[in-house]
């Protein structure tokens, strides 16, 4: 989903609450993302977004605000999922 909405202003990467940095650098050897992988060592991002369940997905729009939460595996080439980050991008 990154590479084909990245043309149109959509930056998206993943947090790491759990693992360390050495565990997610050996599972990112093996499977590779496209996206930069951040790492919450404190938990702070983790509290402030209310994460009870991993994963755990959040659109915010371009003034900061969550517009989109899903808790759980997410097809991101769904029409659903795409019809989201659609909306999104037309709002500017």
């Amino acid at each position: 989903m990154s590479t084909q909405y990245r043309s149109k202003g959509l930056i998206s990467f993943r947090i790491d609450t759990k693992e360390s940095r050495e565990t997610i650098m050996k599972f990112l050897e093996k499977d590779p993302v496209k996206v930069p992988v951040l790492l919450d060592k404190t938990g702070k991002v983790t509290r402030l977004f209310g994460v009870w369940a991993h994963p755990t997905s959040y659109l915010i729009d371009r003034q900061g605000m969550v517009r989109y939460r899903a808790v759980g595996l997410v097809d991101w080439t769904s029409l659903q999922a795409t019809s989201v980050v659609d909306l999104l991008l037309k709002e500017g």
